[in-house]
């Protein structure tokens, strides 16, 4: 790939989401109240296709800003559609939010892995854990949520991470969290009903399970 197309790519990954997000947030701005779930549904078409597109626009604006919580996300598809056609739609909002961070990463200057480590130190850690699975560690980071979602996307697409472990491994992190925030939107009217809560537990289980996984894990590369 020559430098020109390098170019073209990077500034059409970083431009299009920032008017996208600008265009959104100065609505919200101007009206003076922050982004909710309730607020998407409104704008989300009532049309089953549109409704489908516009969802995954929102998790490509998502991925580059602190608009709104990805969970959010997926709860509202969990209102809108059957629990399959839900899950199936945010599996690939997740794969979308989480590829444009990378491409970034991947098609910026050099030195910016390094740039990101400064900022963030405990990127330092995923360097040493990456000599062996790359899958593993892409599901590990995503699971326990050590970092923010776009800055490990970043990171992973600077240091030419391979990309289907990356994103496979990354995806499979996020299920959890997917499949509990999907169903308690559609529960989430009535929670006072023992799935919500048992859903809600199993998240945090999940949650936990995946945090001391991850200190098991580098207790044996040992990392302190």
């Amino acid at each position: 790939m020559n430098e020109r197309t390098r170019t073209i790519i990077m500034w059409t990954a970083r431009l299009i989401p920032l008017i996208g997000m600008a265009t959104v947030g100065g609505l919200f701005l101007f009206s003076g109240r922050s982004i909710t779930m309730e607020d998407i549904l409104n704008y989300t078409p009532s049309e089953p296709l549109l409704a489908v597109l516009f969802l995954w626009l929102a998790f490509a604006l998502k991925s580059l800003s602190l608009v709104f919580p990805i969970v959010a996300l997926f709860a509202v598809s969990g209102q809108l559609f059957p629990l399959p056609a839900a899950l199936a739609v945010n599996t690939v909002g997740v794969a979308i939010a989480m590829t444009l961070p990378y491409l970034l990463g991947r098609y910026s200057e050099l030195g910016f892995s390094d740039k990101l480590m400064e900022k963030y130190p405990k990127l330092r850690d995923l360097r040493k854990l990456r000599e062996n699975s790359s899958f593993f560690l892409s599901f590990l980071i995503r699971a326990i949520g050590v970092l923010p979602c776009d800055v490990v996307s970043m990171y992973f697409g600077s240091t030419k991470l391979y990309y289907p472990a990356y994103i496979s491994g990354a995806v499979l992190g996020f299920m959890p969290d997917l499949i509990c925030a999907t169903i308690l939107g559609q529960q989430i009217e009535d929670y006072t009903s023992p799935g919500f809560w048992i859903t809600l537990t199993i998240n945090i289980l999940a949650c936990v399970s995946s945090y001391f996984l991850y200190r098991w894990y580098k207790k044996k590369k040992g990392i302190v």
